[in-house]
């Protein structure tokens, strides 16, 4: 039997005093039947009972079950099971035909945002929902943090590591998703937001909390968080193997299917990546650099994150190319998610088809004649009536090595990403070498180039261009976008017929606006 933890954070609202309850879901490792999964049954495991929180930091295996209920809750259509990440803030970015896209499983939602309908009573329902999730997930995170950083380690199977890993990536979560509440919520620091302020950065529980912040308070919050986190586990995670199969494939057993698998954990090298693009959004292109070459450095050396080559693509399914994925949150439901959304049927006519696709127009931009070798474009994308199917999330075969491991996946960060932001940092000091970062990405998904000459401002259009190529569904693709203060560009219409809507990067239209029931923070 499986248990579900609750308890209750308060944040106290100034100028109302009115206390808002926000509750907070925590799922227990418990003791649940030994299943043959695609992954350790510590990520695939559901809640039916409760417990006081009181009984809940008695044991180190109550640490274990706070810190995978936050893992399994940012896994949710709420937050990147869907909404983050292939869901509404890709329908930001553009990636969509919003004629081939289906009003039901959250379809509605992805065509009200794309036309910046943020006060539609449905949309509002869904973001709404996303605020909350990731409010939960922020308490939750310090609330752990503040359990945990003082817990005696005998209560733990691994000692001092075990409560140090679990410490360090509750600090990195809590981070993580307030950095993308910031990017949603509160303009781009290109645009120069000064001291105007959007959202609260909350690192206390319980929060009472009186006041939003600057960017650039935030921002520095995120770094510093990441940099705490980024010291706890640097020793625990180069001390592990990150072999494709050691990060994301090995089934382990008893006592260690909590300490290996560390690809779908927030691990040393994932944060790093992170604070990479963190850094790269705060426009602080040095330390971008640096942060990316950390992981270059290991990637060099250990050749931990390879691109998928295209036997694996085909011979073994493995349609996400999850080879070079440094962390990815687990759900067995989001082919159910998609399927949701995209579905067909061969008894029905084509125009009558619903599924989430790139317009062919916007495919023949975007890949050109790189299109005929991309493996992008050859093995992630279906031809249908409106475009070209998306099937990154489409569920494959778990007979084959592919489906079985990259069906639950939900990629959050990735080495060709590493090399976007090395490449875009460096390329005012170093062209050549900007220009064979872009060249690994390429060549590792099947185009060969030559860059030779490349200029600064074309080699950043290249970025832009192969990025929604590579990170199409994962969240990233709208926040490059907002980043560089550049228009996104909505298709709409049949194979036949195009339509460009130019979606211009002002803050009424790059700007999610607050939830009604937030106005009173000051």
């Amino acid at each position: 039997m499986e248990n579900e933890f609750l308890f209750e954070s308060t944040i106290l609202r100034k100028g109302k005093k009115k206390m808002k309850k926000i509750y907070n879901t925590l799922f227990s490792l418990g003791i649940v039947a030994m299943i043959f999964s695609s992954c350790s049954d510590w990520l695939d495991v559901r809640p039916s009972d409760e417990i006081k929180e009181e009984f809940l930091f008695e044991t180190g295996n109550g640490y274990r079950t706070a810190l995978n209920g936050i893992y399994r809750k940012l896994s949710t259509q709420d937050l990147y099971g869907q909404n983050l990440s292939w869901g509404i803030v890709d329908a930001l970015g553009g990636m969509y035909n919003m004629d081939g896209v289906s009003s039901v499983g959250g379809g509605y939602a992805i065509q009200k945002i794309s036309t910046r309908a943020f006060k539609d009573i449905e949309l509002v329902s869904t973001t709404n929902a996303m605020w909350e999730a990731a409010w939960n997930i922020v308490a939750n995170c310090n609330n752990l943090i503040q359990q945990v950083e003082s817990a005696d380690t005998t209560l733990f199977y691994k000692g001092e590591e075990e409560r140090n890993m679990i410490w360090g990536e509750a600090i990195a979560l809590r981070a993580y998703i307030q950095f993308d509440l910031l990017r949603l919520y509160a303009p781009a620091p290109s645009t120069n937001p000064g001291e105007r302020t959007f959202i609260p950065y909350v690192d206390e529980y319980p929060a009472y909390v009186n006041d939003k912040q600057t960017v650039a308070y935030c921002l520095d919050h995120v770094v510093n968080d990441l940099k705490k986190a980024q010291d706890i586990l640097k020793p625990i995670d180069e001390a592990k193997s990150f072999r494709v199969y050691d990060r994301l494939e090995y089934i382990a057993s008893g006592e260690d299917r909590f300490l290996r698998e560390r690809g779908y954990r927030l691990n040393y090298y994932a944060i790093t990546a992170l604070l990479a693009r963190v850094y790269l959004y705060a426009g602080n292109l040095d330390m971008a650099y640096d942060e990316a070459m950390k992981i270059i450095k290991v990637q060099n050396a250990k050749r931990c994150f390879n691109f998928t080559s295209e036997y694996n693509i085909t011979d073994k399914r493995n349609i996400k190319f999850y080879d070079d994925i440094i962390f990815t949150l687990y759900t067995t439901e989001v082919t159910d998610w998609d399927l949701e959304i995209s579905y067909s049927s061969e008894d029905q006519p084509d125009f009558s088809q619903h599924y989430l696709c790139w317009h062919a127009d916007k495919v023949k931009d975007v890949f050109g004649n790189e299109g005929r070798d991309d493996y992008r474009l050859l093995y992630q994308f279906e031809e249908k009536y409106w475009g070209y199917r998306t099937l990154k999330y489409h569920k494959q075969e778990e007979k084959s090595t592919g489906g079985r491991w990259g069906n639950p996946m939900l990629p959050m960060i990735r080495m060709s990403e590493v090399y976007y932001v090395a490449a875009e940092a460096i390329c005012k000091k170093d062209l050549g070498e900007a220009r064979e970062y872009i060249k690994k990405v390429k060549n590792g998904r099947g185009v060969s180039v030559d860059l030779s000459n490349l200029d600064e401002n074309g080699l950043v259009d290249m970025i832009v261009n192969d990025a929604q190529r590579e990170l199409f569904g994962e969240g990233q693709v709208f926040f490059m976008f907002k980043r560089l203060n550049r228009q996104v560009v909505n298709y709409s219409g049949s194979s036949t017929s195009v339509e460009k809507e130019p979606v211009l990067p002002t803050e009424e239209n790059f700007v999610l606006p607050l939830p009604d029931s937030e106005s009173n923070i000051k």
